[in-house]
């Protein structure tokens, strides 16, 4: 059905091709491709049976396995791909292999028409949308199908390739998961601007979350270590990540049109944005750090008690150091140094909880030290005033220039 490769680079890292066009995933972006399924997984309260639509590498499906309670379908379409999965271990931890898994080579679309399965959790893991077909994985009629394979209190997660969409595209399938799914939330990825994601998540009931959601789902598991790695393991982190709530993405998308099968938007835009030259990798994300401002104890249903106000004050502040960031890497992205300095110091002002732009600095601070140590010194002052309570930069301080 197509020609498929794996190509390794100088790095040892594997590549997954279709078509020597699309690339479909790699030992390179494993941990974004484990967060596909971890994030999800960890939102619903208690999964038991998972369905992955695009196993690719076979990366996402894997992780969903470190789960001991998941029993898991994954659907490819290309049956060559399923043929090369094993080229993918040890990051992919094997899923061919487990007998927790069953893998179809099928079209997506098709499989979840057909199959009378009820699955806690849904992936759909990256399509390009500008794929020939792949804009019918985003219409109304598939999400209401996805729908009727999820159990009570099911989720379903779709991930959206930021960089190879236009805003307006974007918009469209807001507005189309919305139509299927009126309580959705949207969750980054991971913090960065070279191909940023953004995931859906579609509920069919709305779980009350908290500030200790997280440690109480991983208490006693044994996925805690693999979480613990990704940066995900502690509450703050893991909806630190929320960029959306369902008033807020209504509100974004709320004049766009629908996806449908007789009437396929995205099969006709996505196309014609892959063709653009112009646009940035980053443009999508930084409009909607821009636009969305989600409140977090609406958005989560957190309970009104002391604590869960706390906690929402600091998932605010959070969200706010997140954006400072993100404007910090695409500052230094554009080679405007000084100012993504200064925007990695005031991530550090804003959340004593946001560790990345306080350890961007930490890097900078030690690449500086030996040909402009005057610059690094003051970097490294200005971190210690920031956040006064982490101590790793006045140590780097005084070891540096005692």
């Amino acid at each position: 059905m197509a020609s498929v490769a794996v190509v390794e680079d100088a790095t040892r890292n594997r590549t997954l091709r279709v078509n020597n066009h699309f690339q479909m995933g790699g030992t390179g972006a494993a941990e974004a491709e484990y967060r596909h399924s971890h994030i999800p997984l960890l939102l619903h309260p208690a999964p038991k049976r998972a369905l992955v639509l695009g196993v690719g590498t076979g990366i996402t499906l894997g992780a969903a396995t470190l789960h001991p309670e998941i029993t898991a379908d994954g659907v490819e379409l290309l049956p060559e791909v399923l043929a090369v999965m094993q080229q993918f271990e040890p990051f992919n931890h094997a899923p061919q292999a487990s007998s927790a898994v069953l893998l179809h080579a099928v079209d997506a679309r098709r499989f979840v028409k057909i199959s009378r399965t009820q699955y806690d959790v849904i992936i759909a893991d990256l399509f390009h949308p500008s794929q020939d077909g792949a804009g019918t994985l985003y219409t109304l009629e598939h999400f209401a199908a996805i729908r009727q394979r999820l159990a009570q209190n099911g989720l379903f997660c779709q991930w959206l390739p930021l960089h190879q969409l236009d805003e307006p595209t974007l918009k469209v399938i807001v507005s189309t998961f919305l139509k299927v799914f009126p309580e959705t939330q949207a969750y980054l990825l991971r913090f960065n601007v070279d191909a940023p994601v953004l995931g859906l998540i579609g509920m069919t009931s709305q779980p009350r979350y908290g500030s200790n959601w997280i440690e109480q789902r991983l208490a006693k598991n044994s996925v805690h270590a693999e979480i613990k790695k990704l940066a995900l393991a502690d509450s703050i982190r893991f909806f630190g990540n929320l960029l959306a709530g369902p008033k807020e993405l209504r509100r974004f998308s709320e004049k766009a049109e629908i996806n449908l099968d007789a009437w396929p938007v995205v099969m006709f835009h996505a196309p014609a944005f892959a063709y653009q030259k112009t646009h940035t990798s980053y443009g999508r994300l930084v409009a909607l750090l821009d636009e969305l401002r989600p409140d977090p104890a609406e958005t989560l249903h957190l309970a009104a008690t002391a604590e869960e106000k706390q906690f929402a004050r600091k998932l605010s502040g959070y969200f706010a150091a997140r954006k400072a960031y993100i404007h910090g890497l695409v500052a230094q992205a554009e080679d405007r140094q000084d100012q993504a300095i200064d925007a990695f110091v005031e991530s550090a002002r804003l959340s004593d909880d946001f560790t990345p732009g306080y350890a961007q600095c930490l890097t900078l601070a030690s690449l500086e030290a030996r040909n402009n140590p005057a610059k690094a010194r003051a970097l490294l002052e200005r971190l210690v005033a920031a956040q006064p309570s982490r101590p790793v930069a006045q140590e780097m301080l005084k070891r540096l220039f005692p």
